[in-house]
């Protein structure tokens, strides 16, 4: 014995057990909090980095791909330490690179990583990712594998199998993306959570030594060589069925959070559920009794996929919004019960992750990159239809059926062409063409279900092309950036030209020559906007104007002679649209002198000089979501800072699921400054759709007295404050508490 083995034996037995029984749990303990550390760090990280990057999914997204990235850069790491090396040296530089990382503790944001107004914002936000969060999370990926391979040296009954185990270390990411929302966000800041994950950190560092020391004092004889862990035994064949069945889900993760949260539902608290749904498919393929079997899942698939493609042009309905949540669970239940059913032996274990690793990854890169590949969200329809097509065949019924694979579904999208040049809109046609319709296209699909090829291109058909056949509107234009999708539509009537962030209204304006120019939508004469620029802007006051969110620069159209405009817009998308004169002209017309100011509001408002708004108008939304970093103490302190003496804030707070107004008044009250909102007198004027929406507004200004027209000419009030509630800051806000 070496005195190197001796001094192993040494820490073994300070630290081991007297024997194997209590192995696993120790293995399972370990793995678990470091799944629940990584998973924590995610939406941790992800709202320190918004106020950067606006409210967007695309932030999620980038996020998601990161940490798909650091997964195979650590289960890389992991697959060379233990091919490469004998056990002891393996810990022995693992414990090496985790000592490294707690010295660099806790996580951190650095100026020097915020994002440029010309850079490109996926690439400083993985800049701010991976200087903030590289190494920790690149030594925490690395554990899942690593400690499954130390079990399998182990002469415990279970070694032979150790992917058990990775049920534990899902359990931690559900842990921690369950208690996230409802434990951590409410009663912890961010700093206060960067400094209780350090200790975890820490608490991991001192499990991942003992699992270690156990490992080693109960080692297999001989003990296990490098040369156990060879690539041989494994065909391509194989690592591309794995990378696949790890591709196709991980990108609909990414895909059904984009559609749900900007097409259904904009809530950011959103992001997190399609994530546990993910995590629990996991759980359940690799248990050693799984809940939900496989079998069941691959015959409720095709019949779930047929539902949704039926009624994806649905929106709003929370009977689709669960559809679309059930299709995408059962169908990542498929493909991971496939990668579960097709596991290699522990030899094997470290490459396994490996490809299920670059998968991910993979499925991450290309929803990154489907804002620069299209100009709508065809990655989510896409990935349903891969999905459908790694279905096992049930049996191959020669050349004919396989060249039916590719013709039937050709035959479909032809039928789809015709209906589109003849404008055939089923919904327009009332409810026995849908009826025709779903009866038709139901068939179809339900006809191709057994031959997966057949099926997978035939839903790829109907996804694509059914929104050509719901939409009555008249799509002009759509452009999409890391911001989202905006679409320039023109409504059923020709009446209005129409800007749509997702599912949500950004501005309108009339057709009609004479009404051009008259301000629509949010923003109306008798909006809360229309009714403070009315009340204290008389007597030409309110010459200078700050719109934080432009749209289609609507407000522009209150002018007066003196009046200059300055608007701030995050999307250069956005500016683009509002700009060209064939669909929008309320600032060639109303503010042809405005300047606009690309770059996130709040950013970019540091640079105006102090006092040089008699408003701002903070009017920023990534389809329904208002950036919590707009409407926090230090985004209040910043406005005051650039607002005139006399001046006032208007803040846009129109919101379906959350009730922001308590929110603002907690600030204003917090500031020292007066709030007002509406009274409850308030009522919408009658006219076209677009002409008057409903919208909710919180008025502040430094003096009671700047807002008293509001009160006297309008019958607004003040705004209550929320006894007790936490004023929301950078550091802290808690989205659950301020639903309605």
């Amino acid at each position: 014995m070496t005195s190197f083995d001796a001094l192993c034996n040494r820490i073994a037995g300070a630290l081991a057990f007297s024997g194997t029984r209590r192995l696993p749990l120790l293995y399972a303990a370990t793995l678990l909090l470091s799944a629940l550390l990584l998973f924590w760090m995610q939406p941790l990280y992800a709202k320190m980095v918004l106020p950067w990057f606006g409210g967007t999914p695309a932030v999620w997204t980038t996020v998601m791909l990161f940490f798909q990235v650091m997964l195979l850069a650590g289960y890389l790491y992991a697959h060379l330490l233990t091919a490469r090396l004998r056990f002891a040296p393996q810990v022995f530089l693992h414990l090496a690179l985790i000592a490294v990382v707690i010295a660099a503790l806790p996580a951190r944001l650095d100026d020097s990583w915020a994002p440029q107004a010309a850079g490109v914002p996926v690439l400083s936000l993985l800049h701010a990712l991976a200087g903030g969060l590289g190494l920790p999370i690149f030594a925490i990926s690395a554990t899942a594998p690593l400690l499954q391979k130390w079990f399998s040296y182990t002469r415990h009954d279970a070694a032979v199998d150790p992917y058990f185990l990775y049920s534990a270390s899902n359990l931690g990411c559900l842990i921690a993306l369950l208690a996230y929302p409802v434990l951590l966000e409410p009663l912890a800041g961010l700093a206060q959570q960067s400094v209780l994950w350090t200790y975890g950190y820490v608490l991991l560092a001192a499990l991942i030594l003992v699992s270690a020391a156990n490992a080693w004092r109960f080692r297999a004889e001989p003990a296990p060589a490098a040369a156990q862990s060879t690539l041989g035994g494994v065909s391509w064949r194989q690592r591309a069925l794995w990378t696949l069945l790890s591709f196709a889900p991980a990108s609909l993760l990414l895909g059904v959070t984009q559609h749900i949260t900007a097409e259904i539902a904009a809530v950011p608290l959103l992001w997190l559920v399609p994530l546990t749904l993910y995590v629990l498919t996991f759980i359940n393929a690799f248990a050693r009794k799984p809940a939900f079997r496989l079998e069941w899942a691959m015959k409720s698939q095709p019949l779930l996929v047929l539902a949704l493609a039926l009624v994806w042009i649905l929106n709003n309905y929370l009977a689709v919004f669960v559809l679309h949540l059930v299709t995408f669970t059962v169908t990542a239940l498929m493909c991971h019960g496939e990668l579960a059913r097709r596991r290699p032996a522990a030899a094997h274990l470290t490459e396994f992750y490996i490809w299920l690793a670059v998968g991910g990854g993979l499925g991450g890169l290309f929803n990154v990159l489907a804002p620069l590949i299209f100009n709508t969200i065809l990655e989510y329809p896409l990935a349903i239809a891969l999905a459908c097509m790694l279905r096992p065949a049930a049996h191959d019924q020669g050349t004919a059926a396989r060249i039916g694979d590719v013709l039937w579904p050709l035959a479909l999208a032809g039928a789809y062409a015709a209906a589109v040049a003849l404008h055939f809109h089923p919904i327009a046609h009332g409810p026995i063409a849908i009826v025709i319709y779903i009866e038709i296209i139901g068939i179809a699909l339900y006809l191709f279900r057994a031959r997966p090829l057949r099926f997978g291109l035939g839903v790829a058909v109907v996804l694509l092309a059914s929104p050509y056949l719901h939409n009555p509107e008249q799509v002009l234009a759509r452009e999409r950036s890391f911001f989202g999708v905006n679409t320039v539509l023109r409504d059923p009537a020709g009446e209005f030209h129409i800007l749509m962030h997702g599912i949500t209204v950004h501005g309108a304006q009339f057709l009609d020559p004479a009404q051009r120019l008259e301000p629509t939508t949010y923003y109306h004469r008798d909006s809360p906007l229309g009714q403070l620029i009315s009340a204290l802007g008389a007597g030409g006051k309110l010459k200078r104007i700050a719109a934080v969110g432009m749209g289609t620069g609507t407000v522009a159209c209150y002018r007066e002679p003196g009046r200059q405009f300055t608007f701030y817009e995050i999307d250069p998308v956005v500016v683009r649209l509002a700009r060209d004169t064939r669909w929008f002209s309320f600032l060639a017309e109303c503010a042809p002198d405005a300047q606009i100011i690309v770059g996130d509001g709040r950013l970019s408002l540091k640079s105006a000089a102090d006092g040089a708004y008699d408003l701002i108008v903070v009017d920023t939304f990534s389809s329904d979501s208002i950036p919590v970093h707009m409407i926090t103490r230090e985004a209040l302190a910043l406005y005051l800072h650039k607002l005139a003496p006399g001046g006032a804030i208007i803040f846009h707070i129109t919101n379906q699921y959350l009730n922001l107004a308590p929110v603002l008044a907690n600030l204003a009250a917090d500031a020292g400054v007066a709030a007002m909102v509406p009274g409850p007198h308030f009522a919408l004027p009658s006219g076209p759709r677009f002409a008057h929406m409903e919208s909710h507004w919180v008025a502040m200004a430094r003096d009671a007295r700047t807002l008293a027209p509001l009160a006297s000419q309008e019958g607004w009030k003040s705004a209550t404050p929320q006894p007790g509630a936490r004023v929301w800051t950078d550091d802290y806000s808690n989205l659950v508490g301020a639903l309605k």
